[in-house]
């Protein structure tokens, strides 16, 4: 393949503005130009690369085959060069972080972090917002977020394993009923306790399903029991003795050390992990990506 011209460079970022957002007049209102200049653009880089990148029909433009998979490469390059340069430049004073998490998540493992954080950062200001069970990723109003999710794939942000998730049943050291030693026909004594909205899509018996599955104890029922939409809740439940809680072993290391909760039964590994999702409109923040980076070493 022969070298690209100088100039078609500047007409692949033009392609990545039109692929990205779905027409060429949208792109045109982002890049502050005409929509015919964009158009030029498009043509000339077809004309160059000697393949189509859209279908062009009156109700808009659709990305071929090619084009798809030039826009995940091209969008990721800019996404790289956009990230090296925040990681260059210095944080000003006053910069500011907006994470998103769940309410669980956020009280039980993120805030606790955040003096350290703040301690090594000082000049970072951090806006932390938890006011779903599930995340709202749809929305355009945060820098970085925490998901709990089965998939690490997520389009338009740059996704980082947090770290691997485990589950495991906590109890009440005063809980009536004596644990640990269950067959299968005695769990039927047992409350079960469940965060009903784990991840997005996922039966509000998820969790005990799960784990009961990989503990060998198929037959035993997991409908039941009382259900909550936070895994938080779940948790307070256990500690206050109404039943036995399916937990995730990053919200209730504090309880466990203390010994507010027992954990009578062996973690098993969870379906899903904990995600640092980075917008790629975000990636030209270096308060963000200092953040992000801090989060991944500390994990």
């Amino acid at each position: 393949m022969s070298p690209m011209h100088p100039r078609l460079y500047s007409s692949l970022i033009y392609f990545e503005y039109c692929g990205r957002l779905g027409s060429f007049s949208s792109a045109a209102r982002e890049l502050c130009v005409t929509t015919g200049a964009v158009s030029q653009q498009i043509r000339k880089l077809e004309q160059h690369l000697g393949f189509p990148l859209f279908v062009r029909s009156p109700g808009g433009i659709a990305l071929t085959d090619q084009g798809r998979e030039l826009l995940a490469v091209t969008r990721d390059s800019v996404a790289a060069i956009q990230s090296t340069i925040a990681r260059f430049q210095s944080v000003s004073d006053g910069a500011v972080v907006r994470i998103r998490s769940t309410p669980s998540f956020a009280f039980k493992w993120l805030i606790p972090k955040l003096n350290a954080f703040h301690q090594a950062f000082p000049a970072i200001k951090v806006e932390t917002y938890a006011e779903a069970a599930l995340l709202d990723l749809q929305r355009a109003d945060f820098d970085l977020a925490i998901d709990y999710r089965q998939d690490a794939e997520v389009d338009g942000f740059e996704v980082s394993l947090l770290f691997a998730e485990q589950l495991l049943p906590v109890v009440s050291p005063d809980y009536p009923h004596r644990i640990g030693e269950q067959r299968e026909d005695d769990w039927s004594a047992l409350t079960l306790l469940h965060d009903a909205l784990p991840w997005t899509g996922a039966p509000r018996d998820a969790e005990w399903r799960y784990w009961l599955d990989r503990s060998g104890l198929a037959s035993v029922s997991s409908d039941r029991g009382h259900f909550f939409n936070r895994s938080d809740m779940a948790i307070a439940a256990a500690e206050a003795g109404l039943g036995v809680a399916m937990a995730r072993s990053s919200l209730v290391q504090q309880e466990l050390a203390q010994g507010r909760l027992l954990a009578p039964f062996e973690a098993q590994p969870s379906g899903c992990n904990h995600y640092l999702l980075l917008p790629r409109s975000a990636t030209a923040n270096p308060a963000a990506l200092k953040l992000q980076q801090w989060l991944l070493d500390l994990a």
